[in-house]
């Protein structure tokens, strides 16, 4: 019976089958060799220890037994490290093997929001756009069937925030939702906006990889969903009669919603709508990971420190 991370309890065994999401090499330490990797299932991640003795050739046999994306098979127990669960194998007393036969919808999150209706209120968006080209190069992208469908499947992210299928969609809503009554607040161009917000991360259905996990591409590693958004909005908008300048202003907010170059941005934010666009995607980024470690940590303390965002008050 397939045991899901979110239920599992320090101390108790493990018996279970979890995705590999990502692996680390074979290390010494004191007892002998070890490596870890990253598990997953539909309800969250958890780390893998596999603690080995001196028998490096042993251990290293175990690591490369299995890969990334690969369904493993875990024998072992629950363990605390710095408030967060973790999976411990001993070399002799558990074991990991990859398997063969597994239900797949185990290992997928999927979104638990309505998509359907989030999906009408996408396209109630896109018809509020009253800027012809805007709205042509709108209807290119949510109104062509394949690309819809991807659209809805798609994750949000790999880890951070809205990390699951339909996350995508959920959180293209929300930044949309934000945005529209930030820009009627600051008298900005609603209809810019709108198509900035609806397209800042379309880029992300090919930065982002989907099999028995998500993880980001070889091609999204080395480009990101920046740059790959925006050259998806330029080859629609060739069809679409999309005027020259204001397509230049709708790459510009593509562009920039990261804010800074450190954080993938290959622009800062160079006038209103690319502003908006950028705190808003910010806002509702931060307030999903915020939800997200609260719902996920197990200390009892009133805060704990998650290095992506620092201090987090819990209660």
């Amino acid at each position: 019976m397939k045991a899901y991370i979110s239920d599992l309890k320090e101390g108790f065994p493990v018996d279970s089958l979890f995705s590999v999401k990502y692996k680390r090499g074979v290390i010494s330490y004191q007892n002998g060799w070890r490596f870890a990797f990253g598990a997953s299932d539909k309800t969250g991640e958890i780390e893998v220890s596999f603690w080995g003795g001196r028998d490096r050739d042993s251990v290293q046999k175990a690591h490369d037994s299995f890969k990334e994306g690969d369904v493993v098979h875990v024998i072992g127990f629950v363990s605390v490290y710095k408030d967060k669960a973790k999976i411990d194998v001993n070399e002799g007393k558990g074991s990991i093997s990859r398997a063969t036969s597994f239900d797949l919808e185990d290992f997928l999150p999927e979104s638990e929001k309505d998509l359907d209706g989030l999906y009408s209120e996408l396209l109630a968006m896109v018809d509020s756009v009253r800027e012809p080209g805007l709205k042509s190069l709108l209807d290119a992208f949510f109104r062509d069937e394949k690309l819809a469908a991807e659209f809805r499947r798609a994750p949000g992210a790999m880890y951070l925030h809205h990390a699951w299928l339909g996350g995508l969609l959920e959180h293209t809503v929300s930044v949309a939702r934000i945005a529209r009554e930030a820009a009627k607040c600051c008298g900005a161009d609603v209809d810019l906006v709108t198509a900035g917000a609806l397209l800042h991360d379309v880029g992300k259905m090919r930065e982002l990889e989907v099999s028995t996990n998500i993880k980001i591409g070889e091609e999204g590693m080395l480009r990101g969903h920046t740059v790959l958004g925006e050259e998806m909005a330029r080859e629609k908008a060739r069809g679409v009669g999309l005027d020259e300048k204001l397509l230049l202003k709708l790459s510009h907010v593509i562009l920039s919603h990261m804010g800074e170059m450190e954080n993938g941005a290959p622009k800062k934010p160079m006038f209103v709508e690319a502003v908006i666009v950028h705190y808003s995607d910010e806002l509702d980024t931060r307030a999903s990971q915020f939800a997200k470690i609260r719902r996920e940590t197990t200390t009892e303390d009133f805060r704990v420190y998650e290095r992506h965002v620092g201090e987090v008050y819990l209660k």
